[in-house]
């Protein structure tokens, strides 16, 4: 557990110091949301199932960004290799990664949330500690499924292409209950309406993260 820590604590400081991927998924998602703004009448009202869409396009793609640099510094002078021959076990690593990979995607939605409600209105926001709640689950299915794929493809030479060919079909569930339970927050629902897609997006979350724990060791020793 202390060693995962490490590994945690590593990969933050150096995106302190060089902070490429978050630059990236920052860009990337206030840029999708300005051209989709553009597309939207001046002074129309936007549907909440259109609001909820706009702002999962940006936060899948800002996430994916991310997603693909997972292994980029351990592909590096073969540190892959040493951190398995440490104490550290594959588990652990996967462990590591996916907070990591869950802690750049909610700094990024910190960033991107008031950008959106800037361009769309103030008017979705009903109930905010449930609209966190789904960014929640959706992040840690996102990293868990994510951090597997990126072990799948940490190998390949154009990873960042066959990532979001494998990790998208397998986490559309997802992202199409992120879209629906958004959409029913922003339209004023009780959580009584939409607690069944809640949980069944804990669950998604749950199977990939023990699939995570299940496979990345011989993932990562083939």
């Amino acid at each position: 557990m202390r060693i995962a820590w490490l590994v945690i604590r590593k990969d933050l400081a150096a995106e302190l110091r060089s902070p490429q991927a978050m630059v990236s998924m920052l860009f990337f998602g206030f840029l999708l949301l300005v051209i989709l703004n553009v597309a939207v009448p001046a002074g129309a009202r936007v549907a909440p199932e259109t609001g909820a869409g706009i702002l999962w396009v940006a936060v899948t793609f800002a996430a994916v960004l991310g997603l693909a640099r997972t292994f980029d510094r351990e592909k590096q002078n073969r540190c892959l290799e040493g951190l398995l021959l440490s104490p550290l076990s594959p588990e652990a690593l996967f462990g590591a990664k996916m907070a990591v990979n869950c802690i750049f995607m909610g700094i990024s939605q910190v960033a991107i949330l008031p950008i959106f409600f800037i361009l769309y209105g103030d008017g979705f926001l009903h109930a905010p500690v449930m609209l966190a709640l789904v960014l929640l689950l959706a992040n840690t299915g996102f990293s868990a499924t994510g951090t597997l794929f990126a072990a799948i493809t940490a190998g390949a030479n154009r990873n960042e292409a066959l990532l979001p060919m494998l990790f998208f079909p397998l986490v559309m569930p997802l992202i199409a209950m992120a879209v629906k339970v958004t959409s029913m927050i922003f339209a004023g629902a009780g959580p009584a309406e939409y607690g069944s897609w809640l949980q069944v997006m804990a669950a998604f979350a749950l199977i990939f993260t023990g699939l995570g724990f299940l496979f990345t060791g011989r993932i990562i020793r083939d």
